[in-house]
């Protein structure tokens, strides 16, 4: 197939889910374009359609297998969490599939449709899914194709060790790993050349950084340094890896936005046990002290999960107050719902989802009133 055909096949890419999914898909994007694909947004048009999953929550996942049964597109793939999360078993559950691409797989996807493509019409006599592989090729993150001409995303580390115990992601994303400062650095440095100056720093748990020895903190210090960057942020990070010394650095280096999502999950030491988050309330408490000290008027955001397996009245009181206390910028609020593979689904889920939704309403409502409190001064 030349490249001339290859040109008429035109590829839509869905995407669901995190910061890090959109950066994977314009990653994809990328590797397609390269490749002599025609890259279009209308789905109605698309040849081709390949959907960039999230499984961090059951509603990203039931919002997938609704859009594999509309799509009227020729062939279909499934890329992301859910190529790990269901491997084979996707072809059972939506047989319109023709592919699936895991998390680490998706520099493989040019090949993957060249070899499709040879079956006339698309009709293929063997399925196709590629889901073992660890790591990436670091190449696939320097096509130069960005959705946003102005801003970029720059994953830094993939997967994630902590293994909460409502968390899919290290069972889809695997192990933490992290990229060579030294390759990350000179991804900024090809963006601030097409033009971008404001970047973002992308990881499952973004401050556990270690590559050699350099660690997140020192990453940071590095970023801040590049000629040309306007403005930097990062986004996620876990308490218990967060740090004094990451908070001085964020007050000292003259490009990092002063902005921290800090994700808490509960105020109950109780259910952050069982959550196995690896800290207490007290101890997020004192590390957001710190952080106000330290970063003058830094903005601080949170995520919290209501209806946690055995959460009680009292468990859900103490998130409220937390949440009352510490007046976070904003928070994003989930209900829980079971994943696979994780230890909560040893867990009854015996919060009724009348409940649940009682709960995400009263913590959704007082944060509206905090955050609306905020902007008004």
């Amino acid at each position: 197939m030349n490249n001339k055909e290859i040109a008429k096949k035109r590829v839509f890419i869905r995407t669901f889910g995190c910061q890090m999914n959109v950066r994977d898909s314009e990653v994809i994007s990328g590797l397609l374009d390269k490749a002599g694909y025609k890259l279009t947004d209308d789905e109605t048009k698309a040849d081709i359609e390949i959907m960039n999953t999230c499984s961090v929550r059951q509603l990203a996942e039931d919002k997938v297998w609704s859009a594999v049964g509309r799509s009227k597109a020729k062939i279909i793939g499934i890329s992301g969490c859910m190529a790990n999360n269901y491997r084979e078993g996707i072809f059972e559950k939506a047989p319109k599939v023709d592919f699936v691409v895991g998390t680490a797989d998706i520099g493989k996807l040019p090949g993957i449709l060249k070899e499709i493509e040879k079956h006339k019409g698309g009709v293929l006599e063997k399925k196709i899914y590629e889901t073992d592989a660890d790591l990436r090729e670091d190449e696939i993150y320097h096509t130069g194709f960005h959705l946003d001409k102005e801003h970029a995303f720059v994953v830094i580390s993939e997967g994630c060790e902590n293994y909460c115990s409502y968390c899919v992601v290290p069972y889809v994303r695997g192990k933490l790993r992290s990229r060579d400062y030294g390759d990350i650095l000179d991804e900024i440095r090809e963006d601030i050349d097409s033009g971008i100056k404001n970047i973002t720093l992308l990881g499952q748990n973004v401050n556990a950084y270690q590559f050699k020895d350099v660690n997140f903190v020192e990453l940071v210090e590095l970023v801040n340094s590049v000629k040309g960057l306007k403005e930097f942020s990062f986004v996620t990070s876990h308490p218990k890896d967060t740090s004094l010394e990451l908070f001085k650095a964020m007050r000292d280096c003259d490009k990092l936005k002063k902005y921290l999502h800090l994700p808490v999950q509960g105020g109950s030491d109780r259910i952050l046990k069982l959550m196995n988050r690896g800290y207490t309330r007290q101890f997020y408490t004192n590390l957001v002290a710190d952080y106000r000290k330290t970063v003058k008027n830094g903005e601080l955001t949170t995520d919290i999960i209501v209806g946690f397996p055995t959460e009680t009245e009292e468990d859900f009181e103490e998130t409220r107050d937390l949440v009352k206390d510490l007046e976070f910028n904003a928070a994003y609020i989930f209900k829980y719902s079971v994943r696979p593979h994780t230890e909560a689904l040893k867990l009854a889920d015996d919060v009724p989802v009348k409940e649940k939704e009682r709960r995400h309403k009263i913590i959704l409502d007082l944060q509206k009133s905090i955050s609306k409190k905020k902007n008004e001064k």
